[in-house]
């Protein structure tokens, strides 16, 4: 569900795609599950088997519970207005970006998964402000693709496309406002 207002656009996360989400974590939940509780004849086998459940139960547990939550709080995924934009559409969303700090927005396309990539003036100021792993998180994907915040489709409901060109005219009308020296 999303609600426009002459100033800004709030986006909510897509209950039916966080169904989805949560249903295929649980799956690999259980499968984790399996595989650390199974027999296998050879010891070697038994043992491998054990820490890839572990690692499937403890992953894929913390994105069950991260879609779960997004299911039942009634928060904004999304937020776009004239100062900036709010992204809170993941676990390592970038919260309020300011148009005046964004260098690039562009579309592309990882692992088929199609994605709004938006470059930051100062990525190292960005990252100094996140802590832990949300901050090792964001600085592997800056150096994936070349952007600092990346937004997914997963748990927004207007299609990315549409997002996208919201989010370039916006930046783009605030660039001719913000213009460096008009207002000093």
């Amino acid at each position: 569900m999303s609600t426009s207002y002459e100033q800004q656009h709030v986006e909510y996360p897509s209950r039916k795609r966080m169904g989805w989400l949560a249903a295929g974590a649980a799956l690999f939940v259980a499968a984790g599950f399996f595989l650390m509780f199974s027999d296998s004849s050879d010891t070697g086998d038994s043992v491998i088997s054990a820490v890839v459940g572990l690692v499937s139960v403890l992953f894929f547990g913390l994105c069950l519970a991260y879609s779960l939550v997004k299911m039942v709080k009634k928060e904004p995924s999304f937020i776009v207005n004239e100062q900036g934009f709010v992204d809170a559409s993941s676990y390592t969303s970038g919260g309020f970006i300011p148009w005046k700090d964004v260098e690039n927005i562009f579309m592309y396309e990882l692992m088929g998964q199609s994605m709004i990539g938006v470059k930051l003036k100062d990525e190292q100021a960005f990252l100094d402000r996140l802590t832990g792993v949300k901050r090792k998180l964001m600085t592997v994907n800056t150096q994936m693709v070349d952007a600092t915040v990346s937004i997914a489709q997963s748990s927004l409901s207007l299609p990315l496309e549409q997002l996208y060109i919201m989010m370039v005219g916006r930046w783009k009308r605030a660039s001719e406002v913000y213009k460096p020296g008009q207002h000093d």
